[in-house]
């Protein structure tokens, strides 16, 4: 049977979640508890569990803290994180961490089980770390390289968990000048699209999306015959795959987590004062920043950057007007700090300049 541990700082959330999972049902045994991470990260260490059920606001260690000890200490640990719904900062790092998943208090108890059987079938799977391995025994003769190739690879995975498109972009294009400098046979290309396959298929494993339903261009017979044009369509594939990947995640996060374009308003509202841009909102509510932009132009009709500028505006107006502040310190409070900047989006957006708004009208 595999082992489970619980990580809750009440008493009462760790019986409701002892008599929510069906332990026999899935051969699962639950062999100790902990009522914050400190006490947590000690048990693992004891009792070594193959899967943890964790809280994220705990005394002491937290959650944060606890699953960051955990991703770099025990990554083949399967974890599952528990919290409320207002909870972005914790999501966020949960999804980073690699957890299995991130239930939502109070716990639905089918939801509960049937993250746990996803659990055990991924324990019940080959070691996913199998590709990799052979990577690292025919390329050991080159170490730089293998360490280089291993950077990209871990910005790759981590761009993806991060719905970041523009990163997966960068790390695919560094991987692919890094493999044309090496010239590689093409047997070590294959071994490299395995491995990219691989990482691709450890991500979508979690979230139960169907790769084999994706339809992709089969390669050209050309690449048979000429080794670059097949570390072309290699590379040119695994992006291919890689932007939907994280078109697919979004749209599941989006469904799990939805976030209302309201709130974005209202943060727009409490923070327009500071630097904010698309993507510095996007990156709080852990969106990507097309989907902020498509759900935000479609909700309001403007755009992130129109709206928070309008809203600049229109504040700026009033602290010149009514306020009688001087424009530079107008500009400073509206989150402008080149005046030069502040003149430009004010004439662009009003028409007049800021100087003209206070000449007496005729």
């Amino acid at each position: 049977m595999y082992k489970v541990m619980l990580i809750d700082d009440e008493p009462w959330s760790r019986k409701v979640i002892k008599q929510l999972g069906e332990w026999e049902k899935h051969g699962l045994t639950v062999v100790g508890e902990a009522d914050d991470g400190s006490e947590g990260l000690r048990l693992i260490e004891e009792l070594l569990p193959d899967i943890v059920v964790t809280d994220m606001r705990m005394p002491g260690v937290d959650g944060v803290e606890l699953l960051l000890a955990l991703n770099k200490n025990y990554p083949a640990l399967k974890i599952i994180v528990m919290s409320g719904y207002d909870d972005f900062v914790y999501l966020k790092q949960a999804i980073k961490s690699q957890a299995r998943d991130y239930l939502l208090k109070p716990v639905d108890p089918i939801e509960l089980n049937h993250t746990l059987a996803k659990c055990v079938s991924e324990l019940n799977q080959t070691p996913r770390s199998s590709t990799l391995s052979s990577i690292r025994s025919f390329l050991l003769s080159d170490s730089k390289f293998l360490d280089q190739y291993l950077e990209y690879r871990n910005l790759l995975h981590g761009y993806l968990l991060d719905l970041n498109a523009s990163g997966v972009k960068q790390s695919i294009n560094n991987l692919k000048q890094l493999l044309e400098r090496e010239q590689l046979e093409d047997s070590k290309v294959k071994e490299i699209e395995r491995d990219l396959t691989q990482l691709l298929e450890n991500i979508t494993g979690n979230y139960e999306i169907d790769v084999s339903q994706w339809d992709f261009p089969e390669p050209s017979k050309k690449s048979v015959r000429d080794p670059f044009h097949t570390l072309n369509e290699t590379i040119g594939a695994a992006e291919q795959r890689y932007m939907r990947l994280i078109n697919e995640l979004e749209e599941l996060r989006s469904k799990k987590h939805k976030i209302d374009m309201s709130e974005v308003q209202n943060y727009i509202h409490r923070n327009y004062k500071e630097g904010i841009t698309l993507e510095s909102i996007a990156d709080y509510f852990y969106i990507s920043k097309e989907h902020l932009s498509r759900s935000f132009k479609t909700f309001s009709g403007d755009t992130v950057t129109d709206y928070i500028n309008r809203k600049r505006m229109e504040k700026a107006k009033q602290l010149i007007v009514e306020h009688k502040l001087s424009i530079k310190h107008a500009a400073e409070m509206t989150g402008y700090t080149d005046l030069a900047y502040f003149y430009r989006v004010f004439k662009k957006h009003n028409g007049f300049t800021p100087g003209e708004l206070r000449k007496p009208k005729d």
